[in-house]
């Protein structure tokens, strides 16, 4: 149902199947479940130390659970019908700075791996998700109808197309690596095929290609992964004057209160830039 109905990603889908498994662990008879076991269920994910975040997501997964139970007469009663999501602290995403940016995409003036440039110059270019990513195919690649420009055509969350303008040096990034494939990978379907069991690099590969590229341009590995430089994306457009139901758009959000985080981050990298600036340390945002 939540992947039919609901378009759902294979990921969110694996996530939810974990929450409910885990549930069943605790309590084996699931269809005589009351809202007394879900609330002490929650407890004991709280007891445990489960971040806020993740006892959100366990919740969610019991709700969309309980109330297909419903829906198929499973059980006449859905006991989770009244449990209540409390809001998590949301703590602002990580961000790499314009210039930690450069570092990061001018590594490869030097060097040769064509295909991490190419795939670094599209990830922070046009703010996709790594899933998205490591998913295009040689036929993403399009001419967007208003300018006639190279541009990504993008499957997203729930099935969902969007279509991104690439920049002039992502598009000769794409160029140099499409014209380096060899016979065998440039016969794939993928953009970036390798010789795993997808066909196409994994996500966990790539990023471990660009843990090894921090550390080679000598920035922290900790601080770098796919979904940091699209934070880094899209908090670069809001502060060169993009507005947010742009950068919604292009970052494939459902709902712009996802996009709203990085006003947030914005401020915060504004009131770092004046309590560093001596003449106008008193003034605050």
């Amino acid at each position: 149902m939540l992947f039919a109905d609901r378009s759902l990603s294979l990921q969110t889908l694996a996530a939810y199947k974990t929450d409910v498994l885990a549930f069943h662990k605790f309590k084996p008879d699931v269809l005589s479940t009351t809202k007394v076991d879900i609330e002490e269920y929650i407890s004991t994910l709280r007891s445990t130390g489960r971040k806020p975040s993740s006892i959100m997501r366990c919740i969610a997964s019991l709700r969309q659970f309980f109330l297909f139970l419903h829906e198929e007469k499973e059980i006449t009663l859905n006991p989770a019908i009244n449990i209540k999501m409390k809001a998590a602290c949301k703590a602002l995403p990580k961000v790499l700075s314009e210039s930690e940016i450069v570092m990061l995409l001018g590594y490869f003036n030097e060097k040769s791996n064509v295909r991490l440039n190419a795939m670094l110059h599209i990830l922070y270019g046009a703010g996709l998700r790594v899933s998205e990513l490591v998913h295009l195919t040689k036929d993403s690649l399009v001419r967007a109808p208003q300018n006639n420009r190279t541009a990504l055509l993008v499957r997203g969350k729930g099935d969902k197309e969007r279509i991104i303008p690439l920049n002039d040096l992502a598009v000769d990034a794409v160029e140099m690596y499409i014209r380096s494939l060899d016979q065998k990978l440039g016969s794939s379907k993928y953009l970036f095929p390798s010789s795993s069991k997808s066909g196409h690099i994994t996500r966990q590969g790539f990023a471990k290609l660009l843990k090894k590229l921090a550390v080679d341009v000598g920035l922290p590995e900790s601080k770098v992964s796919p979904h940091v430089i699209r934070h880094a994306f899209a908090t670069h457009l809001l502060l060169h004057g993009a507005d947010l139901l742009s950068i919604q758009k292009l970052l494939g959000h459902k709902d712009i209160s996802t996009t709203q985080i990085y006003t947030h981050v914005s401020n915060e990298k504004i009131r770092q830039l004046v309590d560093s600036n001596p003449n106008i340390s008193k003034l605050r945002i």
